[in-house]
């Protein structure tokens, strides 16, 4: 069935195809593969599930989630082994929202290591026609061949998959694998690599520390062994019934873009103006030096606050942004006076004591909605001490819920007798540093009454690291109110890869109202600046590094929101 779909596909489109790749061979252009990879993401997108364990009496989630690809009509899904048992039955969700309920068929991982080779099998229960993406050939993969992964990235828990771009960098490694630069996280196990026709041609299995280790299964072991796949079985060696693989139609016009190893020199649209107007920030915040960048604004219309005429803003991180920040050019530093802060967005506003030249005018901020047809999209994200950083609008415009950049406090608490009682202080931590202590009754935080057990939790949400706190306690007969300061939240240490990136993740890297993300591979001490597509048009600013595989950037029509709300303070002259 699929051979059949494939060889129709190249008999309508091999002439474009073909055509395409000559353009290619000639120069690196990437409006030209930009146009290539919207094509493919259109083709590929829908058929790019989000997967957890399913108990379909209960109707609850039985493990965490992975990802999958829908290659049939009849909807049979390629997964990977370690997230895959047969027989059992798994949500399926497409990215259109439905789902359906699925059972795990056949899967391959040796007995000896079950790492490898990781190959799986499923299969929605319900007869249907289906989305799903063409299969193609790892077989015909080159060196530098321009590759996408749609997949579900456990740390963003959103409902629809994220794109990232890479190159691929290993036909088959020692293990098997093949290797891409399209990184990875947990969550993304068993999703779909593309190639830049929108064929499945891997799917994920591992990581490395390095972001470019990220290793994949080829989509031939599936061809190879379909049929074995199809019977309900762990198999602990390669099975003895084969497939003929077959060959790939479009094998010649497959590309390979050496300039995609240094994509900064390749992708360099940027006038020297927008470059510049990347600026690095320092300031002291919590009694140390902190660096960040910050994006220069060019007002053309000029401000005027008492007798001095304002012509440029900074916009940059606000909790990263603390006492006397000092702003560096290229030749000079000039002091930044805080005028607004936006805790929400964690945005602030700052104000040059000084001119400086240059800056993004309004008129290039990109004012267009983020729709599904911008999906992989270039970005240039420019910094001021590193090569630019090339990635993918990998999302639309999505809300990330405060999860991981809460306030520590370090206390839990449960509802005892009417009362909430505290039945656990982690030693070191604000609660106990404050002298809060087990079998104290909490009345309230900040004057705000707690009666409720949900009460609780919902009021300490609300607070960031180094909020201050006001506890009304009770003990034994006697009040008490304990003063106290959130700390950073840590995580239990891991030795997992995801976890190791060079960089790491911002201390506020979610509770955002309004984001999109890209696969830039920007540090959290890089945030701030400003992100542009192709079009030299501004996106926006990266707010934070969310994980091995995401930046988040808060959109220019939030940022213009608070340049409004600035402006509209200005007395009217």
């Amino acid at each position: 069935m699929v051979m059949i779909i494939i060889k129709k596909t190249f008999t309508t489109g091999v002439f474009l195809l073909l055509l395409s790749a000559q353009c290619f061979g000639q120069k690196f252009r990437p409006k030209k593969l930009e146009e290539t990879l919207s094509i493919a993401v259109k083709k590929a997108y829908g058929a790019s599930v989000r997967i957890w364990g399913y108990d379909t009496l209960k109707k609850v989630q039985t493990s965490a989630q992975f990802t999958g690809v829908v290659v049939t009509a009849q909807g049979h899904i390629l997964t990977a082994a370690h997230v895959n048992q047969p027989d059992n039955t798994y949500l399926i969700m497409f990215p259109n929202g439905k789902s359906h309920v699925a059972r795990g068929l056949g899967e391959i991982e040796f007995t000896e290591n079950k790492m490898f080779p990781d190959v799986a099998l499923m299969k929605i229960i319900e007869a249907g026609a289906w989305p799903y993406a063409e299969m193609g050939w790892s077989s015909s993969l080159k060196i530098d061949e321009p590759c996408l992964s749609i997949a579900y990235p456990e740390t963003l828990n959103q409902t629809l998959p994220t794109l990232r771009f890479g190159r691929i960098t290993d036909l088959k490694n020692q293990f098997g694998f093949i290797q891409s630069t399209c990184v990875m996280e947990p969550g993304d196990s068993g999703g779909p690599l593309f190639d830049h026709f929108g064929r499945v041609v891997a799917l994920h299995s591992a990581i490395g520390t390095d972001e470019d280790e990220n290793y994949e299964i080829p989509i031939d072991l599936y061809r190879k062994y379909w049929t074995a796949l199809n019977v309900s079985k762990t198999y602990g060696a390669l099975p003895s019934n084969e497939d003929a693989v077959g060959n790939d139609p479009l094998q010649s016009a497959i590309l390979n873009i050496p300039a995609l190893q240094d994509q900064q020199g390749s992708f360099s649209t940027l006038t020297t103006e927008l470059k510049e107007s990347c600026l690095g920030i320092s300031s002291t915040v919590h009694g140390k030096t902190q660096k960040i960048n910050g994006t220069l604004i060019s007002l053309t219309a000029r401000s005027a606050v008492g007798n001095n005429v304002i012509n440029s803003l900074v916009i940059s991180k606000s909790s990263l942004i603390g006492e006397d920040p000092v702003v560096f050019t290229a030749n000079k530093s000039f002091a930044l006076k805080v005028i607004l802060r936006d805790p929400e967005n964690d945005l602030v506003l700052l104000q040059p004591i000084g001119s400086i030249q240059g800056g993004i005018q309004l008129k290039q901020f990109n004012r267009d909605s983020l729709s599904f047809q911008r999906l992989g999209k270039f970005l240039i994200s420019p910094l001021p001490d590193r090569p630019d950083q090339v990635s993918v609008i990998g999302s639309m415009y999505f809300n990330a819920p405060k999860r991981f950049s809460i306030g520590y406090l370090g206390a839990m608490a449960t509802f005892k007798d009417s009362n909430i009682v505290i039945t656990a202080v982690q030693a070191g931590s604000p609660a106990g540093i404050s002298g809060i202590a087990v079998g104290d009754r909490v009345l309230s935080i900040n004057d705000m009454a707690i009666n409720k057990p949900e009460d609780y939790g919902a009021e300490l949400m609300k607070f960031w690291p180094f909020d201050s706190l006001t506890f009304k306690i009770k003990r034994l007969d006697q009040l008490y109110f304990k003063n106290l300061t959130l700390d950073v939240f840590k995580s239990p240490l891991s030795t997992h890869p995801a976890e190791l990136f060079n960089g790491g993740k911002s201390i506020r890297r979610d509770g955002f109202t309004q984001v999109f993300s890209h696969d830039g591979r920007v540090k959290p001490e890089e945030c701030g600046g400003p992100v542009f597509d192709l079009k030299n048009r501004f996106c926006g600013i990266n707010i934070a590094r969310s994980s091995r595989t995401t930046t988040l950037v808060v959109p220019t029509e939030v940022l213009l929101r608070l340049i409004e709300r600035y402006q509209s303070s200005l007395p009217t002259r």
